[in-house]
């Protein structure tokens, strides 16, 4: 969150996400972020006296950590640009009748004789591949967890299609390539690859799960 001392939080315009640029703007009061996730955003700073200094703070950190860094809004200047209405045409994933439907869990649990992070019960393994996908097939892959999850998928972007029983969140727009899932979520996205035959992975893009196996390899026939 954008914070300025006797003002309100300022908002984040997103206009692009993992993938590229949304289809419109979408406005936030604050940007929820997971490791691997990128957002493209504006922030109009004349909203704000000069002389006020603005803080981008996490929320979710304490003490020094929740300071991420400070704006110093030092002069007036033109500015003739603005975010226009529409953004790009953003192509819209359309699942076909009798879609293949594949089911990834994200759980803790045995990797050979230690305990580690696991996609489906097993930990990666570059060999074994989890799924054999067919080119330019629309799929639906739903990512379930145990724990706070953000997933990454390689070699092409997907589109989020909903979160448990609701639709997906305005965070979720556009072409994702990682998506943040809370503990205990499913999360359904609609995939498709396009140009490569080959050996790919997806994996938990939390640095020490990662490390510790939850990761998969799958393969685009």
């Amino acid at each position: 969150m954008l914070t300025a001392p006797d003002a309100p939080n300022l908002p984040f315009v997103q206009i692009g996400s993992d993938g590229g640029l949304l289809a419109a703007p979408v406005t936030h009061g604050a940007v929820e972020i997971a490791p691997g996730e990128r957002f493209d955003v504006v922030v109009d700073f004349s909203a704000v006296p000069v002389g006020t200094e603005v803080t981008m703070r996490n929320g979710f950190g304490q003490g020094p950590a929740a300071d991420v860094m400070r704006f110093h809004v030092v002069r007036a200047a033109p500015d003739d640009s603005r975010v226009p209405d529409r953004l790009a045409d953003v192509e819209e994933l359309v699942v076909p009748p009798g879609a293949t439907r594949r089911t990834f869990r994200f759980t803790r649990g045995a990797v050979g004789d230690h305990r580690g992070w696991t996609i489906n019960g097993t930990g990666f393994d570059p060999d074994r591949s989890l799924a054999d996908i067919p080119l330019g097939e629309v799929e639906v892959w739903r990512f379930v967890t145990d724990v706070h999850h953000p997933v990454h998928v390689h070699l092409d972007p997907f589109q989020v299609l909903r979160r448990g029983a609701e639709g997906p969140r305005d965070l979720d727009a556009g072409w994702k390539d990682t998506v943040d899932i809370r503990p205990a979520e499913a999360v359904d996205v609609a995939v498709r690859f396009s140009d490569h035959a080959g050996r790919f992975v997806f994996h938990c893009h939390n640095l020490e799960h990662e490390d510790m196996a939850m990761m998969a390899t799958i393969r685009t026939v």
